[in-house]
């Protein structure tokens, strides 16, 4: 669902342009068989993912000394040109759900062997109450902590005895919250009645409420028969409601959560690099050069894509389908 988040966009969802307006924001309809089987979550959010995602929150440390040297003077760099912002709500009408630890449901983890990253899934009792297939009522709303994971002296991740990361520091959460009415704001890049604000641990804001539309956007690579989930509308339902996204292998290139990584490679004349698509996301992408020397066509879910690089030079790529959240470079020497 969401990426790590920058100052001025979503969970490093980068400033992206101008696209078309997705077909229907109409309210998903159920499938048939939509009332059958498990709801989405039974388990209170804090502890009810212990068993797929181990906590082991480090001891704080002690602030280092002030230093008595005065700052060093520097003239402030030039000002740089400050983007328009797309449409989105003026006003915090999402909220920060104190007490969801306890008061909500846990739904599914994600981890990203690739990114480093640990993605928490918890829901209030209106999300958490749903079936595989159903549209999420109003009322709902779907909490995403990111975790940094545990690492050793090298940067290496530290996983526990199931092959899974632990979660050490929590460095966001983001929060989805859908109403009657809700996500007109966003104009062209709206996603159904849902709207998205991402805070800090501390509350503030990570992502305000105004340069929120980057979290609508990303959310418009799924469509309305998924309520414009995207792992919210499937991994809840497994029996483990756990999923990874591996580390790519050698010359190797995944897309996932509407990224390229690693999204920049450096790989010598004649080599062959792979690109897979993660099944987990169950996105269309595809890998189409700028300069037009490669392309992937569609990319379903699982499907893979392999190039041999034959001159030196350096290759800007994107996914066409999601051109301004995915992009990268390659550089052959």
């Amino acid at each position: 669902m969401w990426r790590h988040l920058s100052a001025i966009a979503c969970a490093s969802l980068v400033t992206i342009i101008s696209c078309a307006a997705p077909a229907g924001n109409a309210p998903a309809a159920a499938s048939p068989t939509a009332n059958a089987g498990p709801v989405a979550g039974t388990q209170p959010c804090g502890s009810g993912g212990l068993a797929a995602s181990t906590l082991e929150v480090p001891a704080a440390t002690p602030p280092p000394a002030p230093t008595t040297a005065p700052p060093a003077t520097t003239a402030p760099p030039p000002a740089s040109a400050t983007p328009t912002p797309r449409p989105a709500p003026a006003t915090d009408r999402v909220g920060f759900p104190d007490g969801y630890q306890t008061a909500f449901k846990f739904l599914y983890v994600y981890d990203r062997m690739d990114a480093k990253s640990i993605s928490y899934i918890c829901g209030n009792d209106a999300a958490a109450s749903v079936h595989q297939g159903q549209a999420f009522p109003y009322g709902s709303v779907l909490v995403f902590e990111q975790w940094r994971p545990k690492e050793d002296a090298a940067g290496n991740t530290i996983k526990d005895a199931n092959g899974h990361l632990i979660r050490t520091t929590l460095n966001a959460i983001f929060v989805a919250r859908k109403e009657q009415g809700f996500g007109e704001a966003y104009q062209a890049f709206r996603t159904g009645e849902w709207e998205y604000v991402a805070y800090r641990p501390d509350k503030t804001f990570q992502t305000p409420p105004n340069l929120s539309a980057s979290c609508s956007s990303c959310h418009q690579a799924s469509n309305p028969t998924r309520d414009w989930t995207m792992r919210a509308w499937t991994l809840p339902f497994t029996p483990t409601k756990y999923a990874a996204a591996p580390l790519p292998g050698l010359n190797e290139i995944s897309l996932n959560r509407m990224a390229f990584f690693p999204n920049a490679v450096t790989v010598t004349v004649g080599t062959t690099l792979k690109w897979i698509n993660s099944q987990v996301d169950q996105t269309d992408h595809n890998v189409a050069a700028l300069d037009g020397s490669f392309n992937s066509g569609v990319m379903k879910p699982g499907d893979s894509f392999s190039f041999t690089f034959a001159k030196a030079g350096t290759y800007q790529y994107v996914c066409s389908i999601h051109p301004d959240q995915m992009r990268a470079r390659i550089d052959v020497k």
